[in-house]
């Protein structure tokens, strides 16, 4: 008894450690992303006020009725260019964070998976040592089980078009159902 409550005991801490890493990294990427769209944000205050002196520049010239200068426009945009590089700079490196995001999540998702197949699959190997089910029940529940890890990729798009509205809950729940 004592070896059974050991185990609940280490599986739990196990769950509470997987949890709490996982919760950490998030948390950190998280605060990468409100940095970087704070600077973002930053960044296109400056874009907006160089815009306004770009206008307020050509609108005293066209008061005077004289004739806009390309250079005049030229050294007032070259900061514009270089703000604009750096806005593309850090919005790559958002996409690039929420890309390692979303690759942690479906990996966590995969391992969720595979644990709870090996579970099941655990499982059944109980019923067919005890006789309740033979070694073709058994193969053909073991063969419908790894079916959902090895269309996980499959499966995991699938649900990532039901999210994003792109396919109907009829359709979702028939070809997850194939897929199954």
């Amino acid at each position: 008894m004592s070896k059974f409550f050991s185990n609940i005991s280490r599986a739990i801490g196990e769950g509470i450690s997987e949890a709490s890493t996982t919760t950490l990294a998030e948390s950190q990427r998280q605060n990468e992303i409100s940095k970087l769209e704070i600077k973002l944000k930053e960044i296109e205050l400056k874009i907006e006020k160089n815009y306004t002196l770009i206008g307020q520049g050509v609108a005293d010239i066209l008061r005077k009725k004289e004739v806009v200068e390309p250079n005049f426009l030229e050294s007032l945009f070259s900061p514009i260019q270089q703000l604009d590089l750096e806005k593309e700079q850090i919005s790559e490196a958002i996409k690039e964070i929420k890309a390692k995001q979303a690759d942690q999540l479906k990996a966590q998702e995969l391992i969720q998976i595979k644990k709870e197949v090996e579970t099941e699959i655990k499982k059944l190997k109980e019923l067919k040592d005890l006789n309740v089910i033979d070694e073709d029940e058994f193969e053909l529940a073991q063969a419908k089980l790894n079916k959902r890890i090895h269309n996980f990729e499959k499966l995991y798009n699938l649900k990532i078009a039901y999210e994003r509205n792109l396919i109907s809950h009829d359709d979702y729940i028939k070809k997850k159902s194939n897929l199954e």
